[in-house]
């Protein structure tokens, strides 16, 4: 049992956490866009959800529906994400079916604003997440102010120094200033403005020795490009460290995982530090504090251009990050979705919400060792560990579940006495996860280390394990390894001593198990 003194001190940080985590949906679009919360947490600005080979695509530029030309769009999730701390984005992309050959254009961006603001002498419209950069060789970003932009480049203008690079631009978070596609000395012209000038980050932000992002064309006829996979990595300063920025194209990703295999070169790796100040002038002024938009752009040429779509994406904070929705009816799975983890929450069938009770979770990265001495050190559970999810930084997760009533006062979470609510978390990992050497711990109350597992089984995903239990209620939640196997179990007549159990473990995992699955999610089904 925790001490009141270090419980009162834990609840206050927890609250600070609350106030300055995000409240919202997180982006998991995974294997693509087929989603229910897509629509709904998307802003398509010119772009949109498309059927394609047999899966739904983000649609960001289409030259046979798109005329007149030049085109730009962007599309946006409208939660704002926390990104100080740090945060890894994944996606996957396919240029095709190019109407001009033999120089098809002209390119997208992975964009992070809190734009004030768009130079319309550009071409730029809207601000916010109804930003729209500037078309002809400004691949949907140029003009837009308090902006860092990520391009994947496929058209040669006279500011590029090839038809095909990634280069990061910005020109920081003076809301003066607006982000340009210029990466070469001099001044150029992009709409009206014929003033404009180099945005690229630094020397070393940009590289043109690739692989062919877009389609290949000669002789008369084009064929499709290939569909690349991108990994994007902020990692901020440390003490005396600067922070950086990493872009990993096509990379070696480890089994199962989104994440490059460990000593993976970057297409780019520059210092970088996101927040502005008049020290760092290239940082962007942050919204909350911490939160920017997040999402892509693209454009194309006065002739037209090229097909480019997104099909797929996660992005993973590495801040504590807050997820509220109100309780599903019994049987429904509720997704606490976190870019490259998630828990689940599945009442049992018959289970009723007529108060519109709403659950949050809280997802707090936590290094693996200070979990450990914090947390399991001297407890029942002092032979396990937390396990390192990737995405994070190289953390753990602590889920921390709290409720609340319809006038947003904390109450406690519905408890099901049967133990039959099923929680479960989804989750990338290099670490050696198995039916028979993993756990799912249950501590209440929130910051306590009173842990008891509900542990109920490990599945062996093929893209990402999963940790699954059942529990009663629940308030901070953590899969561990344990090299004994689970360890006591919570009450509710589910218990079986730990050899016991462990040996149960051994020997369904030398049989095929089938596993029946929520249709609407990764958590098991309650049987």
């Amino acid at each position: 049992m925790a001490s009141g003194k270090r419980l009162s001190s834990f609840v206050s940080v927890f609250l600070l956490l609350l106030l300055a985590a995000a409240a919202a949906q997180q982006i998991r679009y995974i294997p693509d866009f087929t989603s229910a919360t897509a629509t709904a947490h998307l802003q398509l600005n010119g772009s949109r959800l498309f059927g394609y080979q047999s899966a739904t695509v983000l649609r960001l530029t289409d030259p046979d529906i798109s005329p007149p030309y030049p085109v730009a769009t962007s599309t946006y999730f409208k939660i704002a994400q926390p990104v100080v701390q740090g945060f890894t984005t994944y996606f996957a992309f396919q240029m095709h079916h190019p109407t001009v050959c033999c120089t098809p254009g002209d390119g997208f961006a992975f964009v992070i604003q809190n734009s004030t603001n768009t130079d319309s002498t550009m071409g730029a419209s809207g601000k916010g997440i109804y930003a729209v950069g500037a078309a002809t060789g400004g691949v949907g970003y140029a003009g837009i102010n308090n902006s860092l932009a990520i391009e994947f480049d496929i058209l040669q203008d006279p500011w590029d120094p090839s038809a095909n690079h990634v280069a990061i631009q910005t020109c920081g978070g003076n809301l003066g200033l607006f982000n340009t596609p210029v990466h070469l000395p001099g001044v150029y012209t992009i709409g009206n403005n014929h003033h404009v000038t180099s945005c690229l980050l630094s020397q070393n932000a940009i590289n043109s020795n690739i692989p062919t992002l877009g389609p290949t064309c000669s002789d008369g006829s084009c064929t499709d490009g290939a569909v690349h996979q991108v990994v994007i990595e902020y990692v901020p300063p440390s003490g005396q460290q600067s922070g950086s920025l990493l872009v990993y194209l096509d990379p070696v990703f480890q089994p199962g995982t989104h994440t490059p295999i460990v000593g993976s070169v970057p297409t780019l790796n520059v210092p970088y530090n996101l927040m502005y100040s008049q020290s760092n002038p290239l940082g962007l002024a942050l919204a909350n504090i911490s939160s920017i938009f997040v999402g892509f752009t693209a454009s194309m040429a006065t002739a037209g251009g090229t097909t480019t779509d997104i099909l797929a994406w996660e992005f993973t904070p590495q801040a504590p990050t807050l997820v509220t929705q109100i309780i599903p009816p019994g049987g429904v799975e509720a997704d606490y979705t976190f870019g490259g983890h998630q828990l689940g929450v599945t009442y049992p069938s018959g289970f009723q919400n007529p108060d519109n009770i709403t659950m949050s979770v809280l997802a707090t990265p936590v290094n693996q060792q200070t979990f450990y001495t914090q947390r399991l050190q001297g407890t029942q559970f002092a032979d396990e560990n937390c396990i390192i999810y990737l995405e994070t930084g190289g953390n753990c997760v602590d889920y921390s579940v709290t409720c609340h009533d319809a006038s947003g006062q904390q109450i406690t979470c519905p408890q099901e006495p049967a133990d039959d609510i099923a929680i479960c978390s989804q989750f990338y990992t290099s670490e050696p996860t198995s039916q028979t050497n993993t756990d799912f711990l249950e501590a209440e109350p929130i910051g306590s280390n009173n842990w008891c597992s509900i542990w109920t089984g490990f599945q062996d995903n093929p893209q990402d394990g999963i940790i699954t239990g059942k529990g009663t209620g629940f308030s901070d939640i953590v899969a561990t390894l344990s090299p004994t196997g689970p360890g006591p179990q919570c009450g509710g007549g589910r218990g079986m001593d730990l050899r016991k159990l462990t040996e149960e473990m051994r020997k369904i995992t030398t049989k095929q198990v089938k596993v029946r699955q929520q249709p609407s999610g990764f958590c098991p089904a309650i049987q």
